[in-house]
């Protein structure tokens, strides 16, 4: 993870970089650059949650589509990473005081980190023997459906891990 550094943007500008940011991520992990592209998630993620709640939604469907392409390629190593790269940004970014101080972009922490978490816990989950995962999947179907309710929806975690389940491979049942 990178330095936290100042940039001095306007609005259209922090909404590129972010996009940039976002787009040489997937081309990275595409190319397996696992390092450079986890750098990029979390330089966007702490970008999207100084911006505000639309830019933070947007770079976390981002990585949300990118874990579920993962999961499909059965990257269990570049999904293990990713949460708690994730997790840890937010963090950091709390840490340095640059999360606005408005509930709703405290909630929107707590959003990405509980988001992270699961595609973290999942990379876990998906890295045991396939007769060990079933009660994990189980949980991550919990807590994605919790957090689906939480957020309207706008992620489909719930939708994706019961995609998985249904993947008797994936699942670990019989």
């Amino acid at each position: 993870m990178t330095t936290p550094q100042t940039i001095d943007l306007a609005p259209d500008q922090a909404a590129a970089l972010l996009r940039g940011q976002v787009a040489q991520a997937a081309k990275m992990l595409q190319t397996g650059c696992l390092d450079a592209a986890l750098d990029r998630y979390t330089c966007a993620l702490g970008l999207g949650l100084q911006l505000g709640p639309a830019p933070t939604q947007e770079v976390l469907i981002a990585v949300v589509d990118t874990a579920r392409s993962l999961t499909h390629k059965q990257d269990v190593h570049s999904l293990s990473a990713l949460g708690p790269a994730l997790v840890a940004l937010v963090d950091q970014v709390r840490d340095a005081s640059v999360l606005p101080a408005t509930a709703v972009m405290e909630a929107w922490a707590i959003v990405a980190t509980d988001v992270a978490t699961l595609i973290g816990q999942l990379g876990v989950a998906l890295e045991l023997a396939p007769e060990r995962r079933g009660d994990l999947i189980d949980n991550l179907r919990i807590r994605a459906t919790l957090l689906d309710n939480a957020t309207d929806g706008r992620f489909a975690l719930s939708t994706w891990i019961d995609d998985l389940g249904s993947d008797e491979q994936i699942a670990g049942r019989p």
